[in-house]
């Protein structure tokens, strides 16, 4: 009779053995979560809670897979392991209490703060109404060269928005943790290959289509504005990143004082003019990097005292910020041209009108969605106030609760939604409603009479409507980019960009250009919906992924 000497000992000695390899697994899994611990501190020194932890292991790589493999169920089920392990190794800064501030106190200043965003498009409205010149806007210029920078700027601005989004996403998540040198190795190569695309999609554009229908001295005028704009929009990135507000202003006043001084050097010289507008987003470009670089220069190790001297650093592999941050880009890319495609369907429909196949600057429409774009000047800073206090009020939550006892928790989180989501579409209503008519008041006749016609009074009124969803859908967005939830955010930037463009193109496929804010109202609807049936599904479960802030 043969003996398997390969079988497993069975009855004791068998129980025994398979003891011994258990008790071997467990501590190579003991082992190998100690090696992941100091990996997470050199990666961020001082972790504050799970969710830092686990933000730094999906940095490293892991995935559910991965976390799998180690034998936990989810990288947030790793990462309690590790922050437990993680204070072997490291000593916790004392917790200094933040100073305490009312209710009203603290919203007037999360408003005023969000309202910061819209600064510079409020000073470059106001210098334009007095000086009738503006940086890219001008209402002297012809309407082949309104034409030009109309399409410069819808390309400068989507592509703007896709970096913009890319780099904030990452580096205020440094910065927020006061980890400057990160802070600075993102907003370089972000600006790197955020410069190298936008080139490219300007040359593209440039040599296919602008070029072959419009000729090379129009051409010229394309690719300067596209490339000025989109240096100025980038420009002003880091020092939204870095909440550099008041200094953002200054640096859009500069750009404005240089323009409007350029203009009056070149005044009737359409060039000239040209050129004073280029000299201004230069002017204006180059003193936002200077101050956002300045700013982080301050913050190097330059001594015992300084942050970044307490700090190792180790920045993590490029592919996996670029993967992580590209639905944030998606979002941005899609986000502007659902808010700017309506005027360029609508400037190729007037083409086809005139029979000729080229975008012509609709200027009764453009003037519409123009006035009607201030909606958001007033309700940013709602959307800041808001998510602030929604921030403020989740952080304790995930700090003190295990996340399979919410009970109360996703109740209040439910009762935070509704009201900061009706709250928010009242006011929109009324800032809808009551605007067109205040601005049509205040403003001077001679700027608006093209808005005052039959078309444009309704495409006004209408594309107010359309701008004052926008907010909402914004809330919602950031409710789940706040949660590590970018999926609905990105789909639904993306079918409010399709709606609107196909319901534009539609409406004014007869030539009738007011009918096309109505792609606008529709577009922007399908944002809100969809943004915000997702954040109130994602509040009400209570899902693990509430640790991935940012």
């Amino acid at each position: 009779m043969s003996v398997d000497t390969d079988a497993p000992p069975t009855g004791p000695v068998g129980r025994i053995a398979r003891d011994l390899d258990e008790l071997r697994t467990e501590s190579s899994v003991y082992d190998d979560l100690h090696v992941e611990a100091r990996r997470v501190l050199d990666r961020n020194p001082e972790p504050r809670n799970l969710r830092d932890v686990a933000v730094a292991l999906e940095s490293m790589g892991y995935t559910t897979t991965g976390a799998r493999a180690l034998g936990f169920d989810s990288v947030f089920d790793l990462a309690v392991a590790v922050f437990d392990l993680a204070y072997l190794y490291y000593l916790p800064r004392a917790h200094v209490a933040p100073e305490r501030r009312s209710s009203w106190r603290r919203f007037a200043d999360d408003y005023l703060a969000g309202s910061w965003y819209g600064v510079p498009w409020i000073m470059a409205i106001v210098v334009l109404f007095v000086g009738r010149v503006a940086l890219w806007s001008s209402l002297d210029s012809t309407p082949q060269v309104a034409a030009m920078v109309s399409l410069a700027f819808f390309l400068a601005a989507v592509l703007a928005g896709a970096c913009s989004q890319m780099l904030a996403r990452k580096g205020t998540f440094y910065f927020l943790q006061e980890n400057y040198p990160l802070v600075r190795w993102t907003v370089t190569r972000f600006l790197v290959y955020s410069v190298a695309i936008a080139l490219l999609a300007v040359a593209v554009t440039y040599t296919f289509y602008v070029v072959p229908y419009y000729g090379l001295h129009l051409g010229e005028v394309f690719a300067e504005f596209a490339v000025a704009i989109f240096a100025f929009l980038l420009s002003a990135a880091p020092l939204y990143m870095l909440r550099r507000f008041y200094t953002l202003a200054l640096a859009t006043g500069l750009a404005l004082v240089v323009t409007l001084a350029s203009a009056r050097l070149f005044s009737g010289n359409a060039t000239g003019m040209r050129h004073a507008q280029l000299l201004g987003l230069a002017v204006g470009s180059g003193a936002m990097v200077v101050i956002a670089a300045s700013y982080l220069a301050v913050r190097s190790d330059t001594g015992s005292g300084d942050a970044d001297s307490l700090t190792i650093v180790k920045p993590p592999e490029l592919r996996v910020v670029l993967w992580q941050s590209a639905p944030y880009g998606v979002y941005g890319f899609a986000y502007f041209v659902m808010i700017l495609v309506g005027p360029v369907v609508a400037g190729l429909a007037y083409g086809h009108t005139l029979g000729v196949n080229q975008f012509v600057y609709p200027s009764t429409f453009e003037g519409s969605f123009d006035l009607a774009l201030l909606d958001l000047v007033i309700l940013l800073g709602l959307v800041h106030a808001s998510i602030e206090r929604f921030g403020r009020r989740l952080v304790p939550l995930l700090k003190d609760q295990t996340l399979d006892g919410w009970g109360l928790a996703r109740t209040a989180l439910r009762r935070e939604w509704a009201i900061s989501v009706s709250t928010l579409a009242v006011i929109s209503g009324v800032v809808a409603w009551a605007l067109p008519g205040l601005l049509l008041y205040v403003l001077p006749s001679s700027i608006t009479a093209a808005v005052r016609s039959p078309g444009g009074l309704m495409a006004l009124e209408v594309a107010s409507f359309g701008f004052a969803l926008v907010p909402i859908g914004m809330l919602c967005s950031q409710y789940l980019f706040f949660l590590g939830r970018p999926r609905a955010p990105v789909i639904g930037a993306l079918s409010g960009a399709i709606v609107s463009a196909v319901t534009t193109t539609v409406l004014v496929r007869n030539g009738d250009l007011a009918m096309g804010a109505w792609g606008l109202l529709a577009g922007t609807t399908a944002y809100a919906v969809i943004t915000g049936l997702a954040s109130y599904r994602v509040l009400a479960a209570g899902e693990e992924s509430f640790y991935a802030s940012f």
